[in-house]
């Protein structure tokens, strides 16, 4: 059945991001039309390097002094018995916010920075020295924690604020486990445990740090099992993706940790390798830099081709040499390949077969990459958002038999 498309209909399915005041041209581009058949144009780059990922200890924060395992401080609620003397007891004795507690007949004495033994040491001799009791002897018991909290974001199995007790430490790893683990369902991405981020206040400026449960469990570096204060905030992200589409056995999102490298042969594994039809010498990757999204060609020659290196949010293209489709990615509906079962589809109606494009999409900088003649792959800058505005249908180049289309998000 042909998919012909009426121009009304076409801006109808294309959806309302094609529509509006059309964008700026983009000046880090090719700006010249788009030929009907391949034709000059700017030929695609080879990817730069990935740089480095950095070596060594990371930066740890801060530990905070501590005076002891179990000291009490503002916000225990305490129980002070004693033997014999109910009317000396206290059922629920609070510290308060100066530290102290209050107790018939001694009023308030100082508790804050002493263990429970030390305050019921110190309430007996009081006891004695005022001549209440000759042999006073007095049990203090921790009824309720201080109130100190830390808060769990991210992949892990319960997120939320959990109470801190006063009498231990707890670290990373322990704080991890009272959130129920790190995430690892299938539904959603799993966590990322290389890259933990701890936001800390320090000397009244919030700073984070990035820490790795892998390196602590698989490195024994222990010391990155910092212990955890009152106020931080532990957030476990999930795994970035690489994408791969096109002519490859099992196309899709793969997860990454960030920062992760793999070859551009290892990555094509994940995707169970080329398929038959695979066209191996137009593979393309299209990379997020902070000059926006880049399109680079890739080496034709395997073992030139195989030394590229591929990160999270990098997206593989591999295009096919016998099937008469292009492939669509980026800021629309649905990415992924449109077969052209007629001769005059052209770039704005293969993104309303697309499923149109997203709010965030930058129109105006619609890329078509295609592969001439001479075998060099070019990128041509498609001005969809005037096209739809003017009508300027020249402006609408044909598509191709394995071009590729992309649109890129209108942050870049």
């Amino acid at each position: 059945m042909s998919r012909r498309l009426p121009w009304p209909a076409l801006c109808l399915l294309a959806g309302c991001a094609l529509f509006g005041p059309p964008e700026a041209p983009r000046r880090d581009g090719p700006s010249e039309p788009v030929p009907a058949a391949p034709g000059p144009g700017r030929e695609l780059p080879l990817p730069p390097p990935l740089p480095r990922v950095q070596q060594g200890a990371p930066e740890l924060p801060p530990s905070r002094h501590l005076v002891g395992d179990d000291r009490l401080e503002p916000g225990v609620v305490l129980a002070i018995m004693v033997t014999n003397e109910p009317a000396l007891s206290v059922d629920r004795a609070p510290v308060g916010r100066d530290g102290a507690v209050f107790l018939p007949f001694l009023g308030r004495v100082a508790a804050s920075g002493r263990t429970p033994i030390e305050l019921a040491a110190a309430l007996e001799q009081e006891l004695s020295r005022r001549g209440y009791l000759r042999h006073p002897q007095v049990d203090v018991q921790v009824l309720a924690q201080s109130g100190r909290r830390a808060y769990v974001l991210g992949r892990v199995g319960r997120p939320g604020a959990y109470d801190l007790p006063f009498d231990r430490n707890v670290t990373l790893l322990q704080l991890i486990a009272m959130a129920g683990g790190l995430a690892t369902g299938k539904s959603d991405l799993e966590a990322d445990p290389s890259s933990i981020r701890l936001v800390r206040t320090v000397d009244g400026e919030r700073r984070i740090y990035r820490l790795s449960f892998l390196d602590i469990v698989n490195q024994d570096q222990l010391a990155g099992d910092v212990a955890i204060q009152d106020g931080d905030v532990l957030f476990v992200p999930p795994k970035q993706e690489l994408f791969i589409f096109g002519s490859v056995r099992n196309p899709g999102g793969f997860p990454l940790s960030d920062g992760g490298r793999l070859r551009i042969d290892e990555a094509l594994s994940l995707a169970g390798g080329f398929s038959e039809t695979a066209d191996r010498d137009g593979v393309l990757l299209i990379r997020r830099t902070p000059q926006g999204a880049q399109t680079y060609g890739l080496p034709a020659d395997p073992l030139a081709r195989a030394d590229v290196e591929v990160t999270a949010n990098d997206t593989i293209v591999v295009p096919d040499r016998s099937i008469r489709r292009v492939f669509v990615l980026g800021a629309v509906g649905r990415q992924g390949g449109i077969g052209l079962d007629e001769s005059d589809l052209t770039v704005t109606k293969v993104l309303a077969l697309a499923g149109g494009t997203a709010r965030v999409a930058a129109t105006n900088s619609t890329r078509l990459i295609r592969r001439g003649a001479d075998g060099q792959k070019r990128v041509y800058t498609v001005p969809v958002a005037t096209i739809i505005e003017t009508g300027d249908v020249d402006r609408d180049p044909v598509v191709l038999p394995g071009d590729i289309i992309f649109v890129p998000e209108g942050f870049f």
